[in-house]
């Protein structure tokens, strides 16, 4: 019995781990990492967020406790999740230059969709986005004004009347932009996934006071998918592994390395400055 209850302790532990350095994680991947049924999981993830150290969400859990109750826990982070840390420090890093009462316009990716749980330690904010999970997941998470491009997300996420992408910049005053970015082109063209979001990115960008450009690791994409150029943005936030291919070329146009750890770099425009 006392070997059980010290496995499950362990278990739980290393969930909590596991969620806040990834920011998200679904029942599926936790079964199938550490070897049990999904309806254990879902028992582990309930009593977690009872204990406060996550919130269950569909399908999964999610990261929102402050770093200060992770401190009293002694739990050796699992190998498979350590590349997870990268994302959560530019997560943490992208959150530090968005104060209570902006205005953000969210791109698609991965990386936005892990910095919306942590945007609810911010007030009064709008959230501007084109992705219906992502305004979902906003909408659960946060206390924030939750805006789709297509409509406003409402009690129950049903949509409003349908709204164009002109309307809304009309409407709103966009303070930040933050766009994941899949590469930056040797012409300094900035690259994302989608093709089909072109067109809007582009108008955001020339509407919003800043720009915060994310960029994890680098993707080949077609060079068709460029939205601007770094003279157009203000802040480029590498992981490390980017780091190395495009220190020089952000130097030589006009950027200045502002903040660096061990997970990722934060340079600055000094044209925007």
């Amino acid at each position: 019995m006392v070997r059980a209850s010290s496995g499950l302790l362990k278990r739980r532990l290393q969930i909590a781990e596991i969620v806040r350095k990834q920011g998200e994680v679904k029942v599926d991947e936790l079964s199938e990492l550490l070897q049990v049924s999904n309806v254990t999981i879902r028992q582990d993830l309930t009593y977690l967020e009872q204990q406060g150290y996550l919130k269950r969400s569909f399908g999964g859990a999610i990261y929102v406790t402050p770093e200060g109750v992770f401190n009293q826990l002694s739990v050796n982070t699992p190998s498979y999740i350590q590349s997870n840390s990268c994302d959560i420090e530019l997560v943490k890093t992208c959150l530090s230059y968005i104060n209570d009462g902006d205005t953000l316009f969210l791109s698609h990716g991965n990386l936005i969709r892990k910095l919306i749980p942590f945007l609810h330690c911010k007030k009064s904010l709008i959230l501007i986005m084109n992705d219906i999970s992502s305004a979902q997941l906003a909408k659960e998470f946060t206390d924030a004004e939750v805006v789709l491009v297509g409509g406003a997300i409402l009690e129950g996420n049903l949509l409003l009347d349908n709204k164009m992408i002109n309307f809304i910049l009309n409407q709103f005053s966009i303070s930040h932009f933050v766009t994941e970015l899949s590469s930056i082109n040797t012409d300094n063209q900035l690259i994302i996934e989608s093709l089909e979001q072109v067109r809007i990115y582009q108008q955001i960008m020339k509407k919003a006071a800043h720009t915060i450009g994310i960029l994890p690791q680098r993707i080949i994409h077609n060079n068709d998918n460029s939205i601007g150029t770094l003279v157009d943005i203000d802040m480029v936030m590498l992981s490390r592994s980017a780091v190395t291919e495009y220190h020089q070329q952000l130097l030589d146009a006009n950027f200045e390395q502002l903040i660096s750890n061990k997970y990722c770099v934060t340079y600055q425009n000094k044209l925007e400055t």
